[in-house]
């Protein structure tokens, strides 16, 4: 596994001049030492090598490494997490193509100003890996955890609940200072995107394509003698044709984007409906309320039940006919119904839309 000293002197690649120098210097490891990572780095791919002998030079290889643990106050002051990612990212993945640079970018600075804001935590572990015609990138931060503090604000008696609100959008513990957009336009930004606090894990794709641990990277042992208590990774395929208006324009309003105050232009939510299930399937009319909770600050409701194998008549009603009846300016639509569920739902009085 690469450590951080390695990180460094790939980041010495991306500057010129002598890398070896400039690597010994940074790490503080002997030249010998230096090298040999060097020559490791390249047999393994990270560098390329140009010339023969003693005069050879390096430059980023195909497969690109980065970590780096900070304290987020010293993050802060230096400017927040757009100084991260000039400082350390942008030269390390300027060839990348032009979408998934961005979309990398929006993603994962996003996250980053999630710790700095929301964690409560002393210290961050970031990291980027690229192999395999994948990108993947991580945050971790040792506050208090996402799940638990959503909980506590929206007096959640289960902390799985904080996972189904924070699906759905819209929903910040610093409304204030943010809109809750930024967790929902990330996730369907990227291929993958899961995020794990205190044993509880939220990932889009949990039912169908959960994304694989990380190999490359164990935030724990970063961050100790602490512990992550909340761990963001994100994977996107280096050829992806996804570009950011793919996303916005899916959910959000454009022809008041500019005018809109925070959050009034962003009209569609996806909710993952198994996440209400808990213990239980659904078949209470709580567990209707737990997901259509605040579907009212939506123009459009889209239900996903991928991973839902079964539905009572009492959810049914209160999804379809209640709430809908109650709001019928609400559009509600849905995706990922099974034959089996789809059935249920006509026959409790539903309508599949």
């Amino acid at each position: 596994m690469l450590d951080i000293n390695d990180a460094i002197i790939l980041g010495c690649a991306t500057q010129g001049g002598t890398m070896a120098s400039a690597a010994t210097e940074q790490t503080g490891l002997t030249r010998v030492a230096v090298s040999r990572r060097i020559k490791k780095l390249a047999d393994a791919g990270y560098l390329h090598r140009h010339g023969t002998g003693t005069r050879q030079t390096y430059s980023l290889g195909d497969k690109r490494f980065w970590l780096r643990v900070e304290p987020l106050d010293q993050i802060a002051r230096r400017g927040g997490e757009m100084v991260v990612w000039e400082q350390h990212l942008a030269a390390l993945l300027a060839d990348l193509p032009g979408n998934v640079k961005n979309l990398a970018y929006t993603a994962f600075t996003e996250m980053l100003n999630n710790a700095l804001d929301h964690s409560s935590g002393q210290n961050v572990v970031m990291g980027v890996h690229a192999q395999g015609g994948q990108l993947q990138m991580l945050v971790g931060d040792d506050g208090e955890g996402i799940f638990r503090k959503i909980a506590k604000a929206a007096d959640l008696f289960d902390p799985r609940l904080a996972i189904l609100e924070l699906a759905k959008g819209k929903y910040t513990t610093a409304p204030a200072g943010h809109s809750g957009m930024g967790i929902f336009v990330s996730s369907r930004m990227m291929d993958g995107f899961a995020i794990e606090s205190h044993g509880l894990r939220f990932d889009l794709n949990e039912a169908s394509a959960p994304l694989p641990v990380f190999d490359w990277i164990d935030a724990n042992a970063q961050l100790k003698p602490a512990q992550a208590q909340t761990v963001v990774r994100m994977a996107i395929a280096l050829d992806s044709q996804r570009v950011a208006n793919d996303v916005y324009f899916k959910y959000f309003e454009s022809n008041n984007v500019g005018d809109a105050e925070p959050g009034e232009a962003f009209h569609t939510t996806e909710i993952p409906v198994r996440l209400a299930q808990l213990s239980s399937e659904l078949v209470s009319r709580s567990q209707a309320k737990w997901v259509m909770n605040r579907a009212t600050q939506f123009k459009t409701v889209i239900l996903d039940f991928e991973g839902v194998v079964h539905v009572g008549q009492a959810f049914v009603d209160e999804v379809f006919r209640v709430f809908a009846t109650a709001h019928p300016h609400i559009r509600l639509k849905t995706m990922g119904m099974s034959a089996e569920v789809a059935k249920l739902v006509s026959l409790f009085g539903g309508e599949r839309v």
